[in-house]
């Protein structure tokens, strides 16, 4: 639960049913791939202690905030440079897992 929870943070999931599709076709951090429902994701969010999440979570802070800075300063794509002199807005999406 606690490599769900944290991909869902990370990753930035947008619902627990793409979270239950992650969790069925990619290995999270840790965590085997696994066949769940989401009902039973959904319970085991409600029953899941909170001071367990809050303590590892309060470890590895710091260790994703580095990670944060570090990629927020990784050069742009040559592509979306050029579309950035071009477009005032763009989307990209990546496409690995």
């Amino acid at each position: 639960m606690v490599a769900a929870v944290l991909t869902l943070i990370w990753r930035q999931v947008s619902s627990v049913q793409e979270l239950t599709r992650m969790l069925e076709q990619q290995e999270l951090l840790w965590g085997k791939a696994v066949l769940v429902s989401q009902q039973a994701l959904s319970q085991r969010f409600l029953g899941f202690p909170a001071e367990l999440f809050e303590r590892v979570f309060h470890d590895l802070l710091p260790q994703l905030q580095a990670r944060w800075h570090h990629r927020q300063k990784r050069p742009l794509p040559v592509a979306v440079t050029y579309a950035r002199k071009y477009f005032e807005n763009i989307w990209t999406a990546d496409g690995s897992t």
